[in-house]
This record gives C-alpha cells, sequence and structure tokens, in this order.
C-alpha cells in the first residue's frame, strides 16, 4: 500500500491470495487467473475489502471517479484493509467446483488492520492488535 497506487489494488491483492488459499487447500478447483476472472471466489469472499475510515467508521470517501478511474492513494488517507473468507452450509458452488470439504463448513475469518498512507509508504495502525491465532487464543 504505497501513495500513487490505486484503492482498488488493495482488493486485487486479497481477492488473488484468498483465491490461491481457496485453491491450496481444496475448496476452489482451477487456474488462479481464470477462478478470479469468473468470480469463483465470490461465495466465500463476496465483499470489498477496504473502505476509508476517519471521522466515522465507515468514512465517506470516493472510491471510484467513474468505472475505470479508481482513487489514487494519497498520504494523509486512512483505510481498512479487512478481507474475510467465510465458508457457510448453505454456499452455491458452480457445477466445476468440487464438493466442500465439511471440515470447512461453517468457519469464517475477518481480521482487519487499519492502515494509514505515508509519503515514503505506509504505516500500520493496528499492528500491535493480536492476530495470530495463538495470540487471540491466549487472550480468551
Amino acid at each position: 500500500m504505497q501513495p500513487g497506487n490505486s484503492f482498488n489494488l488493495v482488493h486485487d491483492t486479497a481477492v488473488r491470495v484468498l483465491t490461491e488459499g481457496l485453491v491450496e487447500v481444496g475448496i476452489l478447483k482451477g487456474e488462479i487467473d481464470k477462478l478470479i476472472e469468473e468470480e469463483k471466489y465470490k461465495p466465500y469472499y463476496m465483499h470489498r475489502t477496504s473502505h476509508w475510515l476517519g471521522l466515522d467508521v465507515h468514512d465517506v470517501g470516493v472510491y471510484q471517479h467513474g468505472e475505470d478511474k479508481p482513487q489514487i492513494l494519497q498520504p494523509g488517507q486512512i483505510l481498512t484493509v479487512e478481507p474475510g473468507l467465510y465458508i457457510v452450509p448453505d454456499t452455491k458452488l458452480a457445477e466445476d467446483q468440487p464438493e466442500t470439504d465439511q471440515r470447512w463448513v461453517g468457519i469464517g475469518i475477518r481480521i482487519e488492520d487499519d492502515v494509514l498512507v505515508t509519503p515514503d509508504g505506509h504505516e500500520v495502525l493496528t499492528a500491535g492488535v493480536p492476530k495470530a491465532v495463538d495470540e487471540v487464543s491466549r487472550m480468551g
């Protein structure tokens, strides 16, 4: 996340990483680029990755200037990065996809970071918040 990158790059990156993971564990089957193009990940990742953060939790602001012109990140902007996967029992799969292994059904995860775009890159404002499984487990 760098100044000058598009707002959509955050989402596009998350979609790629999550789709690769879904293939790796056998939930999706096929070539990554085609799965993304055909939006085969959407039964599991049905929302966007980010929103602006400011005076309100979902701060107002432009994400796109028309269909082909995403907002360009600028120093001082703060946004969330919160990809999530949900494997719900009634997920409808395409005919060309495997049945979901029952060990994954009912699992959902969404971890948020809040990120400040700086002149030279970014700062993860929530870097100190526990996110790893062992860290979160120790808190309970």
